[in-house]
């Protein structure tokens, strides 16, 4: 069935008039101060002949069928699923912007800037449920809050020096939390592992054995290396997988003047 059959047999099977779409797409018109959504009883008369409307009046007919826009598109042979198969390949090796689209009035979703409310001089444990972090952009992510937890770093918390400053949000994998202690062949591939113990929490280089859990800051850190019995006095969470970091140096107990996450 070609799509104007396709299109006539379905408004009619919902008793829908041309009128009432007429009215609508008037509507549709005045609200977006645009007159291309407006679909005349000819232009409807054209479509049901076997015309391809244009992307405005398609909008305003998938309004008044009542079906989503692209299932519309699949009956003029146009499927979005298809775009990507014949995209042209990036290149890996080559940097390039991420695309954003023109009617996006929001930051790039990963330019993280931190409330007061996250404002903490030692590392904190966000809670397991997103939807309670105060101010934080949930549609933005897909975070995985099963298998993942995430924190950050306190503002006083230099543990890791320049490679997870303070400030950072890490994403942990509490699935990892075995201390790999060999393997790695440079600083930057040195598994990184959020630990608890009786002080908080600490994102550190781990090393555990014979019942002790050692906690091994950044050459270029202020703290010293710390032991604990563990499990009784420390645990490790999970490996840091994941980081978002500011490259802007934020001073703590700073209120005033603190972005909110946007």
């Amino acid at each position: 069935m070609d799509s104007g059959s396709w299109i006539r047999k379905l408004r009619e099977e919902r008793f829908l008039k041309p009128t009432g779409l007429e009215r609508l797409s008037r509507a549709i018109a005045e609200a977006t101060g645009n007159p291309e959504f407006y679909l005349a009883h000819g232009s409807l008369h054209d479509i049901e002949a076997g015309g391809v409307p244009s992307i405005h009046k398609l909008f305003s007919l998938s309004c008044f069928l009542r079906i989503p826009y692209d299932d519309l598109l699949r009956v003029f042979g146009v499927n979005l699923g298809d775009a990507t198969q014949f995209a042209p390949p990036t290149d890996p090796n080559e940097t390039s912007l991420v695309p954003t689209g023109p009617w996006e009035n929001r930051p790039f979703p990963f330019r993280l800037k931190f409330s007061p409310q996250f404002a903490h001089d030692e590392t904190t444990l966000l809670g397991p449920n997103p939807k309670e972090w105060p101010g934080f952009p949930n549609a933005a992510f897909n975070l995985d809050a099963q298998r993942f937890r995430y924190a950050l770093i306190g503002l006083k918390d230099d543990t890791m020096g320049e490679l997870l400053p303070p400030g950072s949000l890490v994403e942990v994998d509490t699935e990892q939390n075995v201390p790999q202690m060999f393997g790695w062949t440079a600083l930057r591939s040195r598994p990184v592992y959020l630990s608890w113990h009786g002080n908080g929490h600490t994102c550190s280089w781990c090393q555990q054995e014979r019942g002790e859990l050692m906690l091994v800051p950044h050459p270029t850190s202020k703290q010293r290396i710390r032991v604990y019995k563990a499990p009784r006095d420390a645990t490790v969470i999970g490996r840091i997988v994941a980081a978002w970091v500011s490259f802007v140096e934020t001073e703590p107990n700073a209120t005033a003047g603190t972005p909110l996450l946007t």
